[in-house]
């Protein structure tokens, strides 16, 4: 398990080091820095280490702690469309302040920049697959149109 963990921590620093980058590029240095520090807390490092570093057999429990461990993650940070999410049944959402939308793009693209792909607004627009409070879903649309024109252009 020690080896899970290590993985899981190293796995962390560098999703926090992709983020950052891309927050840093919008301005946003603080959010850049404290980015999924959830993540280094019991509740939330030891059942993802498990489930995605740990090699043995898992059991129910620890598929239920790690369901609890991400609950937990959404719920604490607020760069995550679920945590502004109030009635899902009737598709409810509070506003989300754009300096989290902003942050909540720049994890979505921090995964291009993971796997050493050229980052690809386009490709990583999940508009319309989360539910969003409809001035939300337009700054976002607002956001995501603006990534794909900067992609576009042509550097002279």
């Amino acid at each position: 398990m020690l080896k899970a963990c290590w993985r899981n921590f190293l796995y962390i620093l560098d999703h926090k080091l992709n983020v950052l980058i891309e927050c840093w590029q919008e301005g946003l240095y603080i959010q850049g820095i404290v980015h999924d520090w959830s993540k280094f807390l019991p509740i939330e490092f030891m059942p993802y280490a498990k489930k995605f570093f740990y090699k043995d057999e898992k059991s129910a429990e620890d598929e239920m702690k790690w369901k609890k461990a991400w609950l937990h993650h959404q719920h604490k940070n607020k760069h995550h469309w679920e945590y502004w999410v109030v009635d899902p049944n009737n598709k409810q959402a509070l506003p989300m302040p754009r300096k989290y939308l902003i942050e909540m793009v720049c994890d979505w693209r921090s995964f291009s920049r993971k796997w050493g792909r050229k980052v690809k607004p386009a490709t990583l627009d999940l508009t319309d697959k989360i539910l969003l409070h409809p001035d939300t879903k337009k700054e976002l649309e607002i956001i995501m149109k603006k990534k794909r024109e900067e992609e576009n252009k042509v550097v002279v």
